[in-house]
């Protein structure tokens, strides 16, 4: 054997109990406690990781970003993935404090943990059994999780809570016909753009929520939107001769409604510090779920829409969003707890960019799903970049994501607090 091929060996218990020491050890320790070992130094190097540690390639990169300062501020943009039963075990914890400390940048999850996360706001989860009987819970309305235990009045209060807002969604969807006054200096920098008939709002650099607003009256005036906008534009300069101020009539369109917008809206409207959707919303960290309706969200959508029928809820505008959040990222990382749904999706849009990835699940590769897949699949289709080293732990989440964290992320926020602590002293 070459002289530098590491040797097997564990950790010796005699020299004290150091949990550091130990967890280091597991690199050579053999068998998937090494591939956690791995993943350890995976998700430390995407923490670390600077622009500034890269020559600056004029191909890919704008004069901007010569800066030092911002090469150095800039991070590794890390997408998190998780099924919905993370959310149901005590990793809702884990994966708070990460959204709480900003650690990363976007997720993308299932139906469950969106509604499982709120109904935790109100009402516990409880510890069963995996050996309890489903006849004997289904008669008590309580509904097991493998041994967690969620009664169906958990689901009836998030039926309760969710409803109000779906209405109120709805309502902002609709266009309105509005009347806005702006000032000389609001009104000035507006572009004017002609489509389909009709003048629109372009640009409105002082007011953005006008942006996209069909003009159709000025100062009780109609706008003809068969006249060149250039028209519109000298006669507003002409108004601003005489007036400081303008009276624009405009339909203004409604919000186009996406997954994540969906979410956002949740995560404000809950206000609990315990939620991970609220932490998402706090420090803006987009969560993607292109399944939103599997699952009691859809329940309560379709329950609605027979009363309040019309909501729209638009997957483009997130598809776009999460390819773009990689294409124009300067690296990115992606840690994925199970698999479906959001292992695809993250490692779809990675094909922007080739990330480099830890997954931890207990898929199998045999059946050819991409759930089982090994990273190496993903390094075929172009998802992972070809000198990577990703790593696939093979395990329970819920026991190795905690573990994990201890070594990675948890770490990083203590170190965080001790610089602060020394700036400010």
């Amino acid at each position: 054997m070459p002289e530098d091929t590491p040797q097997c060996r564990g950790y010796d218990f005699n020299k004290g109990l150091d949990y550091d020491a130990m967890f280091r050890s597991f690199l050579t320790h053999g068998f998937q406690a090494t591939h956690f070992g791995l993943a350890v130094e995976q998700i430390n190097m995407m923490l670390r990781w600077r622009l500034s540690q890269e020559k600056f390639d004029p191909s890919k990169e704008t004069e901007d970003m010569k800066d030092p300062k911002v090469r150095a501020a800039t991070k590794c943009t890390i997408f998190m993935g998780y099924t919905s039963n993370m959310v149901s075990c005590g990793n809702r914890e884990v994966i708070r404090f990460l959204l709480e400390h900003k650690l990363i940048s976007a997720v993308v999850t299932t139906g469950g943990a969106i509604e499982e996360d709120i109904m935790k706001c109100y009402n516990p989860h409880y510890m069963g059994d995996f050996k309890l009987s489903g006849r004997e819970l289904r008669l008590k309305g309580i509904n097991r999780i493998g041994n967690l235990l969620v009664p169906n009045a958990n689901y009836i209060k998030f039926e309760d809570w969710l409803k109000p807002i779906l209405i109120d969604m709805l309502q902002e969807q609709k266009s309105v016909t509005k009347e806005v006054t702006l000032s000389k200096k609001e009104a000035r920098e507006i572009v004017l753009n002609q489509e389909n008939g009709g003048v629109f709002i372009k640009e409105c650099p002082k007011r953005e929520e006008l942006e996209k607003a069909q003009l159709i009256g000025m100062d009780g005036k109609l706008v003809l939107g068969d006249i060149p906008v250039e028209k519109h534009h000298s006669t507003l300069s002409e108004h601003f001769r005489t007036h400081s101020s303008v009276t624009l009539t405009l339909i203004v369109p409604g919000v186009t409604w996406s997954p994540s917008m969906i979410i956002r809206r949740m995560g404000e409207k809950i206000n609990n510090k315990d939620s991970c959707l609220y932490w998402a919303w706090k420090n803006d960290i987009p969560i993607f779920c292109p399944a939103i309706t599997d699952g009691a969200v859809g329940d309560v959508v379709f329950f609605n829409s027979y009363k309040n029928p019309g909501l729209v809820i638009d997957t483009a505008k997130d598809i776009r969003m999460i390819n773009e959040m990689a294409m124009n990222a300067h690296k990115t990382g992606m840690l994925i707890l199970g698999g479906g749904v959001v292992k695809h999706h993250i490692c779809n849009a990675n094909l922007m960019r080739n990330g480099d990835s830890v997954f931890i699940n207990t898929g199998q590769e045999f059946d050819g799903s991409d759930s089982g897949a090994r990273p190496d699949e993903a390094i075929s289709w172009g998802k992972i970049r070809i000198d990577a080293k990703p790593v696939k732990v093979y395990g329970d989440a819920s026991l190795i994501f905690p573990l994990l964290v201890s070594q990675t992320f948890a770490k990083e926020v203590a170190k965080r607090s001790e610089n602060e602590a020394k700036q400010a002293s």
